[in-house]
C-alpha cells in the first residue's frame, strides 16, 4: 500500500459516517467511468480467439451487471 493511499484511508476514517457515505458513492462513480474508459479501450482492440484474458473481462462484465437482457440478444435474428 502506498502512503497516498494510506493517507487517504486515513482521511476517510476520520470523516463523519454521512461523509464517508458520501465519498463511496463519489469513488463509486469514479471506478465506474474508469472502468468504462477501460473496457471501451480494450473493446476496440478484441479478437475473436478465446483467452484467459477475454475470459477475465468477460466475468468482469458479468460481475458488475455490464449485461445485455437476453431477448436483447436475439433482436434482429430472424428464425424460419
Amino acid at each position: 500500500m502506498t502512503s497516498q493511499l494510506q493517507q487517504a484511508i486515513d482521511l476517510a476514517q476520520s470523516l463523519s459516517l454521512t461523509e464517508q457515505l458520501e465519498l463511496l458513492k463519489t469513488l463509486s462513480a469514479i471506478i465506474q467511468r474508469t472502468h468504462s474508459l477501460e473496457t471501451e479501450a480494450a473493446t476496440t482492440e478484441q479478437d475473436t480467439d478465446f483467452s484467459a484474458a477475454n475470459f477475465g473481462q468477460s466475468w468482469q462484465q458479468a460481475m458488475t451487471g455490464q449485461t445485455l437482457p437476453l431477448s436483447q440478444l436475439w433482436e434482429g435474428i430472424d428464425v424460419d
